[in-house]
């Protein structure tokens, strides 16, 4: 019987839900279908649960009854025993299903509250996001509209600026041309002073220069420029020597190179070769450019010329010509070029 109550309570509260849920009812609408579902639940189960006490205190009152009878009327037969005893055992299935059904009806309903909070949650969050959208959208518009009404502001002020920058420059140029005029004048007077200025400042510098350029700095002293002449021949000779030690030197390099025992593989011609280029170039970028300078220099010595800068055009330091043969540039000009 209690089975059987609790089974018609599981059945109401559900089909109570379904019809709730069923007519597309809001979630409150849910909430409340849930809560009175609830409530008879509820009710038939205290139901259940007071006619349960009921046959248990029958029961007891039955049992207390009997245990009043004269102690002849204890000794009973093994059947009324058993049969007392099975009656024990149905009352306690009874509890335990009562208890149960109480149980399941507790779950079912913290189930159903906890499934309505949480359509709620979701319809409040639903709202929440379609409000913040909203609010979205018409603050992007409304950011727009002013921008839109800002380059509208800017493109005026733009225009107006414009033309009052034409009108001040139409009359900054009419200012300017008057102005300008003046100052051509000015300056033609000044640029013909000027010319006249540099005129004469070049042909003193040409005159200059030419007295430079055609100086003999050491002219006056032949025993120097006798010192210096020994010096160029001595540096010469010598160089003439380095140039045929070096020149026998590629020679023999190239005979070396002929023979047999060089192999390409083993790259011993390629030293062979780099020797003999490196000697060669030598010999031609360094000492023949040498000797060349050489012959120029006692050129100069043997018309008095010698020692004079081939760049400022003045007179090179004597310890500069005894320590370096030849030199045609003084120490400026060296270290500025």
């Amino acid at each position: 019987m209690v089975a059987g109550a609790s089974r018609s309570t599981k059945s109401s509260g559900k089909s109570v839900a379904a019809k709730a849920s069923g007519r597309g009812g809001s979630p409150a609408v849910t909430k409340a279908a849930a809560k009175t579902t609830s409530r008879a639940s509820s009710a038939k189960a205290a139901t259940t649960t007071k006619t349960a006490a009921t046959k248990t205190a029958a029961t007891k009152s039955s049992a207390t009854k009997s245990s009043a009878k004269p102690a002849a009327a204890k000794k009973a037969t093994p059947a009324s025993r058993e049969a007392t005893a099975r009656a024990a055992a149905k009352e306690r299935e009874a509890k335990a299903r009562a208890a149960a059904a109480a149980k399941a009806l507790r779950e079912r309903e913290a189930k159903a509250k906890a499934a309505a909070k949480e359509r709620e949650a979701k319809a409040k969050a639903a709202a929440a996001a379609k409000a913040l959208r909203e609010r979205e959208a018409k603050a992007k518009a409304a950011a727009r509209e002013r921008e839109i009404q800002r380059r509208a502001r800017e493109r005026a002020a733009a225009e107006a600026k414009k033309q009052r920058e034409v009108e001040a420059k139409r009359r900054a140029a009419e200012a300017e041309r008057q102005r300008k005029l003046k100052e051509i004048e000015r300056r033609n007077l000044e640029e013909q002073r000027r010319q006249e200025r540099r005129e004469a400042e070049e042909r003193a510098r040409q005159e200059e220069l030419e007295r430079k350029r055609t100086s003999r700095p050491y002219a006056d002293d032949p025993e120097f420029l006798s010192l210096l002449r020994e010096r160029l021949l001595e540096e010469r000779a010598k160089t003439l020597r380095e140039i045929q030690v070096l020149e026998e030197t590629i020679d023999e390099l190239r005979e070396d190179r002929e023979q047999p025992e060089y192999d390409e593989e083993d790259g011993s011609s390629a030293g062979l070769d780099f020797d003999r280029d490196q000697y060669q170039t030598l010999v031609d970028q360094t000492l023949r450019p040498k000797i060349f300078d050489i012959d120029v220099a006692l050129e100069r010595v043997a018309d008095g010329s010698y020692g004079r800068c081939d760049s400022c055009y003045e007179p090179i330091q004597r310890a500069r010509l005894e320590f370096q043969v030849p030199v045609f540039l003084c120490q400026t000009c060296r270290e500025a070029g």
